[in-house]
């Protein structure tokens, strides 16, 4: 009966994941046009742009959109091809922007031509977002970077966006960086549990 229980709560909860990652996507997907507009006006200044992705299909939009002017960097694509699109994006004028994956193009590169980073969705995790921003923050940048997050009043991506500030302050915490009085602690945990 327990067992029972336990399965049926499982379902559940991965019914939710499921429902969580599609809505994700559906937002991710309306986001696109903002994401478009923003990167043609960073263009039209001369700035090169890295635009983050969590998904195929918002990627697969955007660099077709830009065409020949952009390189992508996924999962699926070789080591080659991807040391290609950073190499390019790098050293080539008429490539302007760099679609990634956060998780492919999160870490251990460096995109110094880009002062302009736009996450068209961002992830659960609030340290694979920072590792993200930082491609653009690396030794050999001598401008200044902005970097903008796509949120939506009153959608997954506003709660998600507190969700991972309320880590941050969790996260930074139990690291000793932030001293918090034990009350804020508990609404802080409580917040979390209730998510």
């Amino acid at each position: 009966e327990m067992k029972k229980k336990l399965g049926k709560k499982t379902m559940e909860s991965q019914k939710d994941l499921v429902e969580l990652i599609l809505l994700r996507q559906f937002i991710a997907i309306q986001a696109i046009p903002y994401t478009i507009e923003m990167i043609e006006n960073a263009l039209e200044m001369g700035r090169k742009v890295i635009v983050f992705t969590s998904f195929s299909e918002e990627q697969e939009i955007i660099a077709n959109h830009f065409g020949k002017h952009a390189v992508r960097h996924n999962g699926s694509m070789s080591n080659v091809k991807k040391q290609h699109s950073v190499d390019q994006f790098q050293n080539n004028d008429k490539i302007k922007v760099f679609i990634g994956n956060i998780k492919s193009a999160g870490v251990g590169i460096t995109l110094t031509e880009a002062t302009v980073v736009i996450f068209n969705s961002f992830d659960w995790v609030p340290g694979n977002n920072e590792q993200a921003e930082d491609r653009a923050y690396r030794i050999g940048q001598n401008n200044d970077v902005n970097v903008y997050y796509q949120l939506f009043e009153d959608t997954i991506s506003t709660r998600m966006w507190e969700m991972l500030r309320n880590k941050k302050d969790i996260i930074s915490t139990i690291m000793g960086e932030k001293k918090l009085s034990d009350d804020e602690i508990t609404d802080l945990l409580s917040e979390q549990l209730i998510d």
